[in-house]
């Protein structure tokens, strides 16, 4: 396995989806996790935070970092299913980008609290250190440096770029672009990145003129932002929990026509950079 992996545990927007036409690119909402060297990050907590949290305590893991691009429910559920959080042995740094109206903390105790939830915030036994940081400045967490960005999508939304050594991971959700032409600031900051992973939820020419500043964005706004950063590949996420399997390969083989290397994520993907 290389030193610096990204793995898709969940790859949907929105809301979870089920069921026989769902099996190929998966239900689970956004949750991936990256690792570099002996350290683990996951990206967002969404419903496929529960099979990862398994996962990390069943192969000895005892502490990671958890970055949060935004705090909407689709993002965060999976918390209330997240092994590691009712383990005293488990350490969880949390970051979330600053809001101004609500911080961190407040934002999960309205997650596990009645009528939401049975267990309260307070009575987790995990050790837990949760912070927000303003959106646009870098973050350090053990010796990792850690880019943020400013995205469009509601309040107080972040992209994240990981470097590690002459490779580079970057993931975009959610988020919407403006305009024809990428955003200069993102194309900067997705420059020469092996991997970018995109808010795709639409398609430029069937489902987005409906839904124009909803917060999100289409595979082809992906493809130009990867060609004009000089970027290697795009990973298309953030599915529409309407979008089925027989609709993502439509998608995808067009995308693959462009870019070859490129895909629409499943969950179970795994990424060697």
């Amino acid at each position: 396995m290389s030193d610096f992996s990204v793995r898709f545990w969940g790859t949907r927007g929105s809301m979870p989806v089920s069921g026989e036409h769902f099996r190929t690119f998966g239900g689970n909402t956004i949750c991936i996790e990256v690792a570099i060297g002996e350290q683990t990050f996951i990206v967002d907590c969404g419903s496929g935070a529960v099979e990862l949290g398994r996962a990390l305590l069943a192969g000895g893991r005892r502490s990671a970092w958890l970055l949060l691009t935004h705090v909407h429910l689709d993002h965060v559920i999976g918390l209330t299913g997240f092994a590691p959080l009712f383990s005293p042995d488990f350490t969880l740094g949390i970051r979330a980008p600053r809001r101004t109206d609500i911080s961190v903390h407040q934002s999960l105790r309205l997650l596990f609290q009645e009528p939401l939830s049975p267990i309260g915030f307070a009575s987790l036994p995990v050790r837990l250190d949760a912070v927000s940081f303003e959106a646009g400045l870098n973050i350090t967490l053990d010796d990792t440096v850690i880019r943020t960005v400013t995205l469009r999508h509601g309040v107080a939304t972040c992209g994240y770029r990981f470097d590690h050594g002459d490779r580079a991971f970057v993931i975009l959700t959610d988020h919407e672009h403006m305009g024809d032409a990428p955003d200069p600031d993102l194309v900067r900051f997705c420059r020469d990145a092996d991997l970018i992973a995109y808010d795709a939820m639409w398609c430029a020419d069937s489902d987005y003129p409906a839904h124009r500043d909803w917060g999100h964005s289409t595979w082809q706004a992906g493809l130009a932002l990867m060609r004009a950063a000089g970027a290697r590949r795009l990973a298309c996420l953030h599915h529409a929990p309407t979008a089925d399997d027989a609709v993502l390969r439509d998608r995808e083989a067009r995308l693959q026509l462009l870019a070859p290397e490129s895909f629409f994520a499943r969950d179970g993907d795994v990424s060697s950079l």
